[in-house]
């Protein structure tokens, strides 16, 4: 059996584990992950608490890769912290820095939050990145991804795909997001997943 036989195989066992979601067993190929997260989450409560609700495709990410890193990309998950309140405080901190840097540079063309119209930070890339979706009017599973500079020197680039899709984007080297686009070139720090210890 070839390689590309074999990751078709793996590929098919995973997505009978994600189903519906192909693009999410994918992923787990090409970030070598065969794990699982081993966790429920309470979709409505967080959803309650948060003040919106959260997109079915970062659920499915959530519920099969625990809280880790890929590379320095991490994505922010709600049990990488000892209680929801904390996954939630900690995006709002970084709403609250944000809004301050923004309003001192003048000019941004967004609002950090959980309103309808605010973005919404669900990842960083090395603290250097936000990776937030942009609550507007349309279904969850629609929102794109804005990736702000947090030091407000490069403008926000937008990405019109979901968590998976852009995660996919990034591993196969499509650098969706120029800005980002090294993640997957840095030495030392390969584009796979690691589980936090």
């Amino acid at each position: 059996m070839d390689a590309l036989e074999e990751a078709s195989e793996q590929v098919g066992v995973l997505e009978q584990r994600v189903a519906p979601s192909p693009l999410l067993a994918r992923l787990a190929v090409l970030l070598a992950w065969e794990g699982s997260a081993d966790t429920e989450i309470d979709w409505s409560a967080l959803a309650e608490a948060a003040g919106h609700p959260f997109p079915e495709d970062y659920g499915r990410y959530v519920e099969l890769f625990p809280p880790g890193e890929i590379g320095f990309l991490k994505v922010h998950h709600p049990h990488r912290w000892s209680a929801v309140e904390d996954f939630l405080t900690y995006a709002r901190n970084w709403h609250a820095v944000m809004n301050d840097k923004a309003e001192l540079a003048g000019g941004f063309p967004y609002h950090f939050g959980a309103s309808p119209g605010d973005l919404r930070v669900w990842g960083t890339v090395n603290l250097d990145y936000l990776l937030c979706w942009h609550l507007n009017e349309g279904p969850p599973e629609q929102w794109p991804t804005v990736v702000c500079d947090t030091a407000m020197v490069d403008p926000p680039e937008r990405y019109a795909g979901t968590v998976t899709e852009l995660l996919v984007d990034l591993a196969e080297a499509r650098n969706p997001l120029p800005v980002i686009g090294y993640v997957t070139e840095v030495e030392g720090a390969p584009y796979r997943f690691s589980r936090y210890e």
